[in-house]
């Protein structure tokens, strides 16, 4: 039984100096809708968001969590990790950082041509989740990850749920004025069984009910 669902949602920001970021064009109305939708399991809901739009920054009834790093994000889904607990990762978490943040503006030299930007990898949550479960002995974690993609999505999708060990991978192709936002979408829900089911397209809350409804039927047999 399901006594606690976290869902993550937004794009995360990697500051580079005080005025610029590395991030993503991800809304938040995916998270926003899964965790509107997930209130049919419990009604414990943590919604932790990164840099959402502002519609999409607090879920009403639900323990609401504001982020800005991948770290921070990572820091806030660890701590409320707990048995009974479905874990729903719709974020869209940078992968990289800037290796060495500027304390002040840079300026564009006279003269200068272009500029090397010295990046490192960020950790991986979805790994990290994996590790503290285990070494927590968690009874009833499960994990529905999400793979956005710009090509060959089954094949992408399918390793992710394999390297990152989670229960389900919900795949998409994402890009210029597809995927994110308003815009309609379609979803591949994989599951570590090798079943997998076609969602949309729709709206996104459309996306989210039937995501929910179709783990909710998965759970006791997963």
């Amino acid at each position: 039984m399901i006594t606690k669902v976290i869902v993550t949602s937004g794009p995360t920001r990697e500051w580079i100096d005080p005025v610029r970021y590395i991030s993503n064009a991800s809304s938040g109305k995916m998270g926003f809708n899964l965790a509107e939708s997930a209130k049919q399991l419990t009604t414990n809901i943590v919604y932790i968001a990164g840099g959402v739009d502002l519609q999409y920054a607090i879920v009403p009834d639900a323990k609401c969590i504001s982020v800005e790093t991948t770290d921070d994000l990572m820091r806030a889904v660890l701590a409320e990790m707990e048995d009974n607990t479905l874990l729903i990762m719709a974020a869209a978490p940078a992968d990289y950082r800037s290796l060495h943040p500027k304390d002040q503006k840079m300026k564009k030299q006279l003269g200068q041509k272009g500029l090397v930007l010295e990046l490192t990898e960020n950790p991986d949550i979805l790994k990290n989740v994996s590790l503290k479960k285990k070494e927590r002995s968690l009874k009833n974690f499960w994990t529905l990850g999400f793979s956005a993609e710009t090509e060959s999505l089954e094949q992408n999708a399918k390793v992710k749920l394999e390297a990152k060990g989670v229960d389900w991978i919900a795949g998409n192709i994402v890009g210029k004025n597809l995927g994110f936002g308003e815009v309609e979408s379609e979803i591949i829900l994989f599951y570590k069984n090798g079943e997998s089911k076609k969602i949309g397209p729709g709206t996104k809350q459309y996306l989210a009910e039937n995501i929910i409804s179709e783990i909710q039927k998965a759970l006791p047999s997963v």
